[in-house]
């Protein structure tokens, strides 16, 4: 990982905010920037330097994870407010930038009491936008993970099956894989619960007759993946094989589109048309997609008022759906790479209507 060039970025946002130095709490930026993954300790790069605060339980994983950064141990006489301060006065900081969108109100007023200059909010969110190389290969084996449990679902659901049962098997199934946990908490919606774009897993029985929609993903290296196809047991209700085909038609322009110099609103618009024209427009409510990396839902969105261009090196998500009240819903998503003259799905099960 290029740690080195993520620091130098990071330096590139504050320079243009005319800030000093950035406080960064969030799990997900502390590995991508300093490779240590915890919910505890915090990154300071300032113009000049750049710091790793833990406490004694990651403090020697922390001096040898990496070089580049100075090793700084919390306790209880020394909290991070001390620390900051000794930092601040060291180097003559008069503003730091904090993740506005990951620290509670309560913690940044706790902070901004304890310390010796001004804090602003800072949105970190555009750094991890396009992948290097070796987050791109931990993507595609959380992806193939995923795609290997679907098809192992497959030939595991019967009727009278609930929705729990078979989250339960693909949770198992995944960590079987080498996936170190699920990337989200799974959704398994069958019959008119298939309505629900969010159904989590419920004791519903799965029943002949009906679609099941499943939504899910593994983790692998910290990466994400996030997939989701919809399935018939037995026989397919008429109107929604038809919704079946409209939602896979969207996806499909969408993902024909997909290249770098596209607006996200575009691939969304394209999508959203086709559905619209077929008479199910109404039954579409969400955005078509997002971003895929340490988190799974991270910048871009890929929304119709997002003017933001496609570039080589980023991952998103593509996911029409179509959700009818009482009736079912439909849901096809794959993880698709930009690249140089469109896209690569990292996302192989098939997309097509399957009966089981």
């Amino acid at each position: 990982m290029n740690f080195r060039r993520r620091i130098e970025a990071i330096r590139d946002l504050i320079a243009g905010k005319g800030l000093d130095g950035a406080f960064i709490s969030s799990p997900q930026n502390k590995y991508y920037l300093g490779g240590l993954f915890s919910s505890s300790g915090y990154i300071v790069i300032t113009r000049e330097s750049q710091y790793l605060m833990v406490d004694s339980r990651y403090f020697v994983e922390a001096k040898a994870k990496t070089d580049l950064f100075q090793a700084v141990l919390l306790s209880v006489d020394h909290s991070v407010e001390h620390r900051l301060n000794s930092i601040i006065a060291a180097e003559g900081l008069a503003t730091i930038g904090f993740e506005g969108k990951e620290l509670s109100y309560d913690a940044v007023r706790s902070l901004q009491e304890g310390v010796n200059c001004d804090l602003f909010s800072l949105d970190l969110g555009k750094i991890r936008a396009v992948k290097e190389p070796e987050e791109i290969e931990a993507i595609q084996q959380a992806c193939a993970i995923a795609d290997a449990a679907f098809r192992h679902i497959l030939g595991y659901v019967r009727e009278g099956m609930s929705e729990k049962a078979v989250e339960n098997e693909l949770l198992r199934f995944m960590r079987a894989q080498g996936g170190q946990k699920e990337s989200f908490d799974s959704i398994v919606a069958s019959g008119v619960r298939g309505a629900l774009p969010h159904g989590k897993a419920s004791d519903k029985p799965i029943c002949r007759g009906e679609l099941v929609t499943l939504d899910f993903g593994a983790k692998y290296n910290y990466y994400c993946s996030d997939i989701t196809r919809t399935f018939a047991l037995g026989k397919c209700p008429a109107e929604l094989a038809g919704v079946y085909e409209v939602v896979r038609a969207a996806g499909d322009a969408a993902m024909r589109m997909a290249k770098p110099g596209v607006a996200l609103g575009e691939l969304d618009y394209a999508a959203r048309k086709l559905i619209g024209e077929s008479g199910y427009g109404q039954y579409f409510g969400h955005n078509l997609g997002h971003g895929l990396g340490l988190q799974v839902h991270e910048y871009p969105a890929v929304a119709l008022e997002s003017g933001e261009l496609l570039r080589e090196g980023m991952v998103i998500t593509i996911e029409p759906g179509i959700y009818i009240p009482d009736a079912g819903g439909v849901r096809i998503e794959d993880d698709i790479l930009i690249i140089g003259d469109g896209c690569r799905s990292l996302t192989h099960s098939a997309r097509e209507l399957i009966t089981v």
